[in-house]
């Protein structure tokens, strides 16, 4: 029985799949299985998976018909062998001690789940070594609810995390559904006693050129609004103490949604409607946004010219998408 069992889940991704599992066979941590599972690609994904399954027997490959990325990763969980489990995405790749970083947090804080950092890599920019030294931490389950829910330097997202298997047991990334990263977030942490923490950058997290054109607003992106409420409510009925940075997530998903609104050219009269409501949900809130760290000075900005009218903060998103994409 492997250690730590990989999942990756592929759809469609020939162009980047070969960088992804490269990255993995390189890895210095070599107590692994690599569990590659095919949400039905139709390119030439499935012939790459196999390719490699046929030259090391730790990588297997799954192949199943499509359901979206929850549903491949479920399909990973239940086929994983490894005391430990982690989550690696076919359009990344990782720092060759990723695994053995995240295993010795693991280990040597007897912790159910390990935390290091990502890279934020914008496809066309060099590639940075990240041979570092993090700073290291371990922390109750509350507490590292708390650090992920604030996403100062960790966040919810699957990557970059080592789970024991059995923290799964009981847990199902929900289908059909954005943000559903945030939804298993708290119950994973939940079954946690210590969760370890590395601020070292051992995952590349790959922004890609065509990703910014399939951007705009789609009406599931309202699913990452209903998540954080969800967590909200689970949040103040078992962790009042985290009441304020859930308040703060629900915030953030709500800009999360209008911002999107507001970088389309024209809007219809539905779209408008939702733009006004998320709006006025968000006016309600100005502590919980202009307070402490949790927003940058741009967006507390942005923030304060909703109350002077959509056109002016819509002006406002747009700056502060140019010079993040610059």
């Amino acid at each position: 029985m492997p250690e730590i069992s990989i999942i990756t889940p592929v759809y469609q991704a020939e162009k980047f799949l070969k960088k992804c599992v490269d990255s993995i066979l390189s890895q210095s941590f070599t107590d692994w299985e690599l569990l590659l599972v095919d949400d039905g690609s139709t390119d030439k994904s499935s012939e790459i998976c196999r390719t490699y399954a046929e030259q090391d027997a730790r990588i297997r490959y799954h192949q199943k018909e499509n359901g979206g990325v929850s549903s491949a990763r479920n399909a990973g969980v239940a086929l994983a062998e490894g005391r430990y489990i982690t989550f690696v995405d076919s359009d990344d790749f990782a720092a060759e001690d990723l695994l053995e970083t995240l295993y010795r947090l693991a280990e040597k804080y007897d912790a159910e789940m390990s935390i290091c950092r990502g890279y934020d890599l914008y496809e066309g920019r060099p590639v940075p070594d990240l041979k570092q030294e993090g700073i290291e931490s371990v922390t109750d389950s509350e507490e590292g609810l708390r650090q992920v829910m604030k996403a100062r330097v960790f966040g919810v997202m699957p990557w970059g995390k080592l789970y024991r298997r059995e923290i799964f047991e009981g847990v199902v990334y929900p289908e059909k559904t954005i943000a559903e990263d945030a939804y298993v977030i708290v119950p994973l942490m939940e079954h946690c006693r210590k969760v370890a923490f590395s601020t070292a950058q051992k995952y590349y997290y790959v922004h890609r050129r065509e990703s910014l054109t399939t951007s705009g607003f789609r009406w599931s992106d309202l699913g990452s609004v209903e998540v954080w409420d969800h967590n909200q409510n689970v949040v103040e009925e078992r962790h009042p103490a985290l009441k304020k940075e859930a308040g703060v997530r629900c915030c953030w998903a709500r800009f999360f949604v209008l911002d999107k609104l507001m970088l389309l050219e024209t809007m219809d009269a539905e779209k408008k409607a939702l733009a006004k409501r998320l709006a006025k949900e968000l006016k309600k809130h100005p502590l919980l946004v202009l307070e402490g760290d949790h927003f940058t000075n741009g967006r507390k900005i942005a923030y304060l010219t909703l109350f002077l009218g959509t056109g002016i903060y819509r002006q406002c998103v747009r700056a502060l998408f140019r010079k993040r994409n610059l």
